[in-house]
């Protein structure tokens, strides 16, 4: 199995073959609750992508700001389809714009924050069910 370049939700955290998991906590990072590490990889568009994860190795949320809008299908991995459907069910609203600049979507284990305007797209999302107590979901950056 070749070794992911990036996040995915729900899954272990994927190091690149030059990196060990100490690098990866060395990693700048604000105040995290024991044992969880944060882990910041370039986008490849000049912008981040951070990769939160828990004490059991297990990415629970990640977040981004990039100049192109992120592969969330790659970054959701499991929880894309639920992503898909919320997504849809919100355009499906009567009165909902069909272009916005921010969003929230809710979907069963899985929130998604997002905006974007031209080459500046950031947004976070996670997993309730798999953050690690202690951790307060608003502290994503």
């Amino acid at each position: 199995m070749t070794p992911r370049a990036h996040a995915v939700l729900g899954e272990p955290l994927a190091l690149p073959a030059n990196a060990s998991r100490a690098q990866a906590a060395a990693a700048p990072r604000s105040a995290l609750p024991a044992g969880v590490q944060m882990v910041e990889r370039a986008s490849g568009d000049g912008g981040w992508i951070r990769e939160y994860v828990s004490p059991q190795g297990i990415v629970f949320a990640v977040s981004w700001n990039t100049r192109f809008k992120p592969r969330l299908d790659t970054l959701l991995g499991r929880y894309q389809a639920g992503y898909a459907a919320a997504a849809s069910q919100a355009l499906a609203r009567p009165g909902r714009a069909a272009v916005q600049r921010q969003a929230t979507l809710r979907a069963d284990d899985l929130v998604v924050q997002s905006s974007g305007f031209l080459n500046t797209f950031h947004g976070r999302a996670w997993a309730p069910s798999l953050v690690p107590a202690g951790f307060d979901a608003a502290t994503l950056r």
